[in-house]
């Protein structure tokens, strides 16, 4: 309907859409490129949301954990591959997983809610993350660190297979994938999952049957937060090579609603996060002939559309 108003064909938009996307080696390489970092982040989501954590913070928290991660990365180059990346991983994933705690302890202490205080570390941490870059890290006249050792590159899919030739889709693809698994498990399979989706589901009852509610705030933050500092490897080790400042592009807000649309189950984050890179990617596909905040405005309505049908499923026929 919101093509018809503006005068466009909807079947030929969406027939280039996919024609482009799934048509071709690049197109497809593209789409999963761009669904990588919203897999990583929408499982660390989905396990703050489990403990009834709405973290808005994840823009925040998964910049500041690339940036070290950059800066690691790069200062340990000379080392081994396979030392070189896990550490650089580690002191990423401690660094979020310390500021998702600040909000977390601020609830615990003092009963403050987490929307209100993530929203707010998102301005404190992105202007700290920019005085840093700036002033002492950037490469100059730019607002990029310097780049890593080729030796610490992740491979492409172009490496091994031709049919994605030109496309920036690495190997962090699998490690999401990995990553969503893990996280499922983690949070339907084992006792600490189980206390973290009982404190969600009724935190008064849960401290009744001897579970530790601030514990389980504290950590549910700190793993959730610390995943999504993994967004930086798609972005550094996979395709530029350094930390740049605004890479993300608001990608920590977009994970909120992949999460959200796969009821926070990190198996389904993984279709809902294919599902926005589709539409992302087919956008930029179709962006000389449709404007590209039309692209936005029909995003939100297949989302929309999707969690309307899925709500009536629900009453009507899972009764």
């Amino acid at each position: 309907m919101v093509l018809l108003v503006i005068g466009k064909n909807p079947f030929e938009v969406f027939s280039l859409m996919f024609s482009d996307v799934f048509g071709s080696g690049y197109g497809l390489g593209q789409t999963l490129f761009k669904a990588t970092p919203l897999i990583i982040c929408g499982s660390g989501l989905a396990i703050c949301f489990h403990a009834s954590l709405f973290n808005i913070g994840a823009e925040g928290q998964l910049n500041a954990g690339s940036f070290v991660i950059g800066l690691v990365a790069y200062y340990l180059s000379g080392l081994p591959f396979f030392v070189a990346i896990p550490a650089a991983l580690i002191c990423g994933f401690i660094v979020s997983g310390l500021l998702g705690l600040v909000p977390a302890i601020i609830k615990v202490e003092k009963g403050v809610s987490e929307v209100i205080t993530t929203i707010m570390m998102n301005f404190i941490i992105l202007a700290l993350i920019n005085f840093f870059l700036i002033d002492f890290f950037a490469v100059k006249s730019t607002v990029h660190t310097e780049k890593i050792s080729d030796a610490v590159m992740i491979p492409k899919f172009s490496d091994f297979m031709p049919m994605f030739q030109g496309s920036s889709l690495n190997f962090v693809f699998v490690f999401a994938i990995l990553i969503a698994v893990a996280a499922y498990f983690f949070i339907y399979k084992t006792r600490f999952g189980y206390e973290i989706r009982a404190v969600g589901y009724n935190d008064t009852a849960s401290k009744y049957i001897g579970i530790k509610i601030n514990k389980i705030i504290l950590s549910s933050f700190f793993i959730g937060a610390g995943l999504t500092s993994f967004v930086g490897m798609n972005f550094i080790m996979g395709y530029k090579g350094y930390y740049e400042f605004g890479f993300s592009n608001n990608l920590g807000f977009t994970a909120i609603a992949v999460a959200l649309l796969a009821k926070n189950n990190p198996i389904g984050v993984i279709f809902s996060a294919l599902l926005f890179g589709f539409l992302d990617y087919g956008g930029l596909t179709v962006n000389t002939i449709v404007p590209k905040e039309i692209m936005f405005v029909i995003q939100g309505i297949v989302i929309l559309t999707i969690l309307s049908v899925d709500k009536l499923v629900e009453k009507y026929y899972l009764k």
